[in-house]
C-alpha cells in the first residue's frame, strides 16, 4: 500500500480558458476540497495549470486517486515528493527512494515550469540519469523504458514521481449550467448523468414511476443511484412524479403502437416544467440512437416536439458496451443491473411504432386531458432533498492506482 503526504493534478482543458479562467480555477478547487474533506489535514493549492494537495499525515494514495477521480477537471494524478529545491536536495531525496525500486530499463523526464531555474530541463535529466545510473547501474532506454523518473521544476521547487494515474478530465461540476436527468433505474440515464456532470453541468433528477403497478422498492434504488451520483457533484433533488394515471389513461384511448413514444412525450412536459421551476437551463436522457424501438431518429423527434427546452443525449452515438463500461467506471452499474420494473415496461404494446411524426402522436394526444393529466401529476409529485453521497468504497478505484 503506497503512503503519500503530497498529489499533483493536472488540469487538461481549464488552462485553455480565458477571462472565466479563475473562475473555473476556484471552482475546481473547491470541488477537490470537497472531495478530500475528511482526510488528515488536506490543504489545496493550485500553482499553475495543477492542482497541490498536501495531507498532515501519510494517506492511501489509492484512496485518494479514488476521491480525485470523482472531481472532473482534473487530468492526470501522481503521488510526488517535494525534492528540495537543489539538485543536490533532489539526489539526497531519491537516493533513498531507488532503494525500493527495480526496474531493467529507466529514463527522466523533466518539465520545468519556472523558467529563471538555473539549469534547462535536458540539463536536469541528464544529471538526474547520471545519479540513477551511478546508484543502480539500470541502463537507460529513451523509448518505452520500464521506469520512468519525472520531475517537476517550478516556483514551491523541485517535485519527483514515477507513477501516472488517468484523471476524470473534463470541466469542474458547477460551470457548465444546471440540467435535469431523467433518472430510470436502469443503466443508461445514470451515466447520461455522469457524462454531463463530466462538462460541468449540475442537475438534479427526475424520475417517473408507476407504483403501486410496480415494485416500489425500485424508488429506494433510484436514491441510491442519486447516492452515487452526488460523489461527483454534491447534494442533488430527486422528484418522484406518479405516470400511472397517465399511463392508464393512454393504454384505454390511444393507439397501441404509439404508447411509449405518448409516455414519452408526458415524461419531457412534466419534466420541463420542473426543470423550468429550478431553473435548470435543459433536460437530459440517457437516449441512444437505435437502441430501441422508441430510440428511432424519427420518434426521437416526434416526441422531443413538445419540449422547448434544449434536450440533450449525451449517449447518442453509443453502444451498449461502451455504455456498460462508463457505468462500472461511474460505479452505477452493479446498481442499475438489480432487477426493477420501470415505468416504460410497463403496458407496453406488442408491436411499437418505429418512424412516428409528430403529427401522429399530437392527434393521439387530443384524445386525452392533456392538462389536467400533467397538473394532476405534478400535484402529487414529491420533491427529495438528496444531501448525502455513496461510501467511498462503492466508487471504483481507478486503474492503476491501486498497490
Amino acid at each position: 500500500m503506497e503512503r503519500v503526504t503530497q498529489v499533483l493534478a493536472t488540469t487538461n482543458e481549464i488552462s485553455l480558458k480565458g477571462g472565466n479562467r479563475a473562475w473555473f480555477e476556484r471552482t475546481l478547487t473547491d470541488n477537490v476540497r470537497r472531495a478530500l474533506a475528511d482526510l488528515p489535514g488536506a490543504s489545496v493549492s493550485r500553482p499553475a495549470w495543477r492542482v497541490l494537495v498536501s495531507f498532515a499525515e501519510p494517506v492511501d494514495f489509492a484512496e485518494v486517486a479514488r476521491r480525485l477521480h470523482t472531481v472532473f477537471g482534473l487530468g492526470a494524478i501522481m503521488a510526488v515528493e517535494h525534492a528540495g529545491f537543489t539538485l543536490a536536495d533532489l539526489e539526497a531525496s531519491l537516493v533513498p527512494r531507488l532503494e525500493t525500486m527495480t526496474a531493467s530499463t529507466f529514463a527522466v523526464r523533466c518539465l520545468r515550469s519556472d523558467k529563471s531555474y538555473p539549469m534547462t530541463s535536458p540539463e536536469i535529466e541528464r544529471e538526474v540519469g547520471t545519479i540513477v545510473q551511478r546508484r543502480t547501474g539500470w541502463p537507460v532506454q529513451l523509448r518505452d523504458p520500464e521506469l520512468t523518473i519525472h520531475v517537476l521544476v517550478d516556483e514551491n521547487g523541485l517535485f519527483t514521481w514515477t507513477r501516472r494515474v488517468a484523471g476524470p478530465g473534463g470541466l469542474p461540476v458547477g460551470v457548465g449550467g444546471r440540467g435535469a436527468c431523467l433518472l430510470s433505474g436502469g443503466i443508461d440515464s445514470p451515466v447520461a448523468a455522469y457524462m454531463m456532470m463530466k462538462r460541468g453541468m449540475r442537475l438534479d433528477f427526475i424520475h417517473f414511476h408507476s407504483v403501486p403497478r410496480t415494485d416500489p422498492a425500485s424508488l429506494e434504488k433510484v436514491h441510491d443511484l442519486v447516492r452515487v451520483l452526488n460523489r461527483y457533484q454534491g447534494q442533488a433533488r430527486l422528484v418522484m412524479v406518479p405516470l400511472l394515471a397517465i399511463q392508464e389513461q393512454i393504454a384505454a384511448r390511444c393507439p397501441a403502437p404509439l404508447r411509449v413514444l405518448l409516455y414519452r412525450r408526458f415524461m419531457l412536459s412534466l419534466a420541463e416544467r420542473i426543470a423550468r421551476r429550478f431553473k435548470a437551463r435543459a433536460l437530459v436522457t440517457g437516449e441512444s440512437l437505435g437502441q430501441v424501438a422508441s430510440q428511432t431518429i424519427e420518434n426521437l423527434a416526434a416526441v422531443e416536439a413538445v419540449a422547448s427546452l434544449p434536450v440533450l443525449r449525451p449517449l447518442i452515438g453509443l453502444d451498449k458496451l461502451e455504455i456498460i463500461g462508463l457505468a462500472r467506471s461511474a460505479g452505477t452499474f452493479e446498481l442499475s443491473i438489480q432487477p426493477h420494473v420501470d415505468c416504460c415496461s410497463f403496458l407496453l404494446p406488442d408491436q411499437p411504432a418505429t418512424k412516428s411524426h409528430a403529427s401522429e402522436l399530437d392527434a393521439a394526444e387530443a384524445l386525452l386531458e392533456v392538462t389536467e393529466l400533467v397538473d394532476d401529476a405534478l400535484e402529487r409529485t414529491e420533491v427529495h432533498r438528496i444531501a448525502d453521497a455513496a461510501a467511498w468504497e462503492e466508487i471504483p478505484i481507478p486503474a492503476g492506482a491501486g498497490s
